[in-house]
């Protein structure tokens, strides 16, 4: 396992994906109970749409970069060059974490498992960015860079 093949869009969307599995079961919303201490939800506890979609879109994402790179997996023709699908699958992510951020929860605080989610929601995207910006010249389907 040559770590040397991943470029830097593939480690950013790998170590994010990771990042984002792990922040899924930190703490993202808490309540202070002043003497009696805090109650906290993680994001498993969040609903499926803002915390389980971008986590599982997290893993997919860091799987296919690491399987494709690490071990010379050959997709199958894709309908996009795979740097425009990844970013696609990071922009989905980022943008239901970000706005869940915002949104936040009735009557609880942000806690900081939210924060590092967010963060690494909005990596994923930039990796695709950064993979779309380098192009699929050893993955399955259309090959090259954006076409505008």
């Amino acid at each position: 396992m040559d770590l040397n093949k991943l470029t830097t869009g593939d480690k950013v969307i790998a170590a994010s994906g990771i990042v984002l599995f792990i922040a899924y079961f930190l703490p993202w919303f808490k309540v202070d109970l002043g003497p009696f201490g805090d109650v906290t939800a993680s994001g498993s506890d969040v609903d499926f749409l803002w915390s389980t979609l971008p986590m599982l879109l997290g893993l997919i994402a860091a799987a296919v970069v690491i399987a494709t790179k690490l071990f010379d997996l050959k997709l199958p023709d894709l309908p996009a060059p795979l740097g425009q699908i990844l970013l696609g699958i990071g922009a989905i992510a980022a943008v239901l974490v970000v706005l869940k951020l915002i949104i936040g929860e009735d009557h609880v605080d942000r806690a900081y498992g939210l924060f590092l989610a967010a963060l690494a929601a909005i990596g994923l995207a930039v990796g695709g960015y950064l993979k779309m910006q380098e192009g699929d010249t050893t993955t399955g389907g259309t090959s090259g860079s954006a076409p505008f």
